[in-house]
């Protein structure tokens, strides 16, 4: 009878064990279909933005500026609310070429922010391009402020320079009017020059004459340094009276004219 009675708990205790497994389930996945989700479901909440610091960035303006003479002379002011002077940053056509302080009196501004710097700058031909920073002055706190361009950029153009004393000697070569066009070559890194002459032509056209201009245009290499250099046009029309003009080339540009006029021999 006991080991009736033992054999009957033993069962009894394996069918509790076995419905008490099965009650559980395989694994709890929340419904996030459901509408609302389950908090479970939802995002985690974003981090919050970094504190917003203090520290200002400088402020400024440009007065005036200009380029001469192998210079570039600007003006202005800066200032810092956090102090002071701020540093002006110069980069001429890219690279640094120096840092200034504006801690000059600017009347306009009533303080001593202003400046006033002269850098040396290239004398090429070309658009060159200078550009100002000011130099944040932290006051501690994160992040520190940015630095600031006063301006994106500041350009000045050279032109080239023009050749002088332009002189026209009229003749023959061969037997052939001509032209010999000489001046004083006043570059050192011209690409050549163009010489542009133009007359007044009588043509018959339609059965009636008619009064034209008439031109052309020449480019002759450069020169070997600066001084005299010439050049010989020809053929030309016998009798005529040719006005010339010539510049300077130089990296794509043209200088300003120089201009005299001639006529050829008979």
């Amino acid at each position: 009878m006991r080991r009736l009675l033992a054999a009957v708990a033993a069962t009894v205790a394996a069918a509790a064990v076995t419905v008490t497994v099965a009650a559980a389930p395989a694994s709890a996945r929340p419904d996030c279909d459901a509408f609302p989700p389950p908090p479970i479901c939802q995002p985690p909440p974003e981090d919050p933005p970094p504190p917003e610091g203090s520290d200002k960035s400088p402020t400024g303006r440009v007065d005036s500026y200009g380029f001469a003479n192998g210079q570039f002379h600007v003006r202005g002011w800066a200032r810092d609310v956090n102090g002071g002077p701020v540093t002006v940053w110069v980069n001429v056509d890219g690279p640094f070429v120096g840092g200034f302080p504006a801690g000059q009196w600017h009347a306009g501004q009533g303080g001593y922010v202003g400046f006033d710097i002269v850098v040396p700058a290239p004398s090429t031909a070309g658009t060159h391009q200078v550009m100002l920073t000011l130099v944040n002055v932290p006051d501690g706190t994160q992040p520190a402020a940015p630095y600031s361009s006063i301006m994106n950029v500041l350009t000045y153009t050279v032109t080239p320079t023009a050749p002088t004393d332009l002189s026209l000697t009229a003749g023959k070569v061969n037997g052939q009017p001509a032209v010999t066009v000489g001046f004083v070559d006043r570059s050192t890194n011209e690409e050549g020059y163009s010489i542009t002459y133009d007359w007044v032509a009588r043509k018959f056209e339609d059965g009636r004459w008619v009064i034209t201009t008439e031109a052309r245009t020449v480019q002759v290499g450069p020169g070997a340094g600066t001084g005299w250099y010439s050049h010989t046009v020809v053929p030309l029309l016998p009798n005529t009276f040719y006005r010339f003009y010539v510049r300077t080339r130089e990296n794509g540009m043209l200088s300003e004219t120089v201009t005299a006029g001639v006529s050829t021999p008979e």
